[in-house]
């Protein structure tokens, strides 16, 4: 009795089709089972120069096309064109190991400490660093009614005070994206609050992204060339 009950469970448990209205329906979700295939983890590294090693020794190992997709200014991810079964292997990726640039307010010295250190020094950093070492800690701001341009009382030598208009944007270019490419340029929106601290906002719509995008592309263009003209890899963003 319980022999036969058993097998009535399992006969009840196999999946079983039907036909409703021309379409073919099932009783269960059926899974195709894959043959097990070996093949490496994706490997992350945090600069184009390993990658571009990586790609250059296992190439000939992987035995198809290679892709590299830049997917953001920190992010780039490479992975092989269809295999037969319509699979793809992803293989490497990088992320940009740097110290970006938050966007806002800070004190003096903070600004003083940041221009010096996450931006590549130009004519826009030192307009700056200028600027704060001539501000004093109770140095007064008066903003225009436009919101744009204003005026901060300065101190020069040890008594003399004067006025002086700061430049509504600056160029600048921060340690934004990887490290082997050129850092992109952008403006930023100057500001100065009633206590002295310093506030930098992007004024460029994002635009500089883009540009890191297209500099990223460039380095794979020339490290790889011999690769991309034989169509082995393929560079997108």
């Amino acid at each position: 009795m319980l022999k036969e009950a058993i097998e009535k469970i399992v006969s009840l448990a196999a999946p079983v089709t039907f036909e409703i209205d021309g379409y073919t329906y099932a009783s269960q979700k059926l899974e195709r089972i894959e043959e097990p295939e070996d093949r490496p983890r994706p490997l992350e590294v945090s600069g184009l120069d390993s990658l571009c090693k990586l790609i250059c020794t296992e190439i000939e190992k992987v035995g198809t096309t290679i892709m590299i997709r830049v997917v953001s200014h920190t992010h780039v991810e490479v992975f092989t064109t269809y295999l037969k079964d319509y699979s793809r292997y992803q293989l490497y990726s990088a992320r940009a190991d740097v110290p970006g640039f938050r966007t806002g307010y800070r004190e003096r010295e903070q600004a003083l400490i940041e221009l010096r250190s996450l931006f590549l020094q130009g004519s826009g950093t030192e307009y700056l660093l200028g600027l704060l070492s001539r501000m004093s800690e109770q140095s007064k701001v008066d903003t225009l009614d436009n919101g744009v341009t204003q005026t901060v009382e300065t101190v020069q030598g040890v008594a003399l005070k004067t006025n002086e208009n700061i430049k509504p944007r600056v160029a600048l270019a921060p340690f934004r994206t990887f490290l082997e490419v050129a850092q992109p340029e952008s403006e930023f929106l100057l500001r100065v609050n009633e206590e002295g601290d310093v506030g930098l906002f992007e004024a460029d719509g994002g635009v500089w992204k883009l540009e890191a995008k297209q500099n990223i592309c460039e380095y794979f263009q020339n490290r790889l060339s011999d690769l991309i003209d034989n169509n082995r890899v393929i560079v997108m963003m």
